[in-house]
């Protein structure tokens, strides 16, 4: 690499941009590393039980299959876990979208009149409801029905009583 390269590099962004997170693919370097620990801790665990004696180097593959196995699954579930949170939280991390430096004062009046003639294109596409005039209550005439004629009411008699 040479001089420039290296200027190249440094003011690229590459390194020091936070647009994208790196977080997931530096998981996934450190489970093919954690795999790969695993791989050789039984690789020399075997030919190490086997070089005390041959019933060591039996228990030895037991414990190879049960210590081996364990470790993988729990590797496995911490880098899950790991690209879980990271994923949720980009969902609710947003980050500052690149703008370009302004060069001049030119450049930050431009902008600013971009912006509003913007804001005024989305203020004339917005429906304007007009409100609709209230209605006058209806009233409901009521018609009155002639009074009914009552029969005149009957006298009374007394009754005999009857001794």
């Amino acid at each position: 690499m040479t001089l420039d390269d290296l200027k190249k590099l440094a003011t690229s962004g590459t390194i020091f941009n936070l647009d994208r997170m790196i977080a997931p693919k530096i998981i996934k370097l450190l489970y093919l590393l954690g795999l790969g620990g695993i791989g050789l801790w039984a690789i020399r665990h075997l030919f190490g039980s086997f070089a005390q004696s041959f019933g060591a180097g039996i228990w030895g593959i037991l414990e190879i299959g049960i210590v081996g196995l364990g470790s993988f699954v729990l590797l496995r579930v911490i880098c899950e876990t790991l690209l879980v949170f990271f994923k949720k939280n980009e969902t609710h991390i947003t980050l500052a979208p690149t703008t370009r430096p302004a060069m001049s004062i030119f450049d930050d009046v431009k902008d600013a009149l971009e912006e509003l003639a913007d804001e005024e294109v989305e203020f004339k596409e917005q429906k304007v409801i007009e409100p609709v005039p209230a209605k006058a209550p209806v009233r409901k005439t009521v018609v009155k029905k002639p009074a009914a004629k009552r029969a005149p009411a009957r006298k009374r008699t007394p009754k005999p009583k009857a001794d």
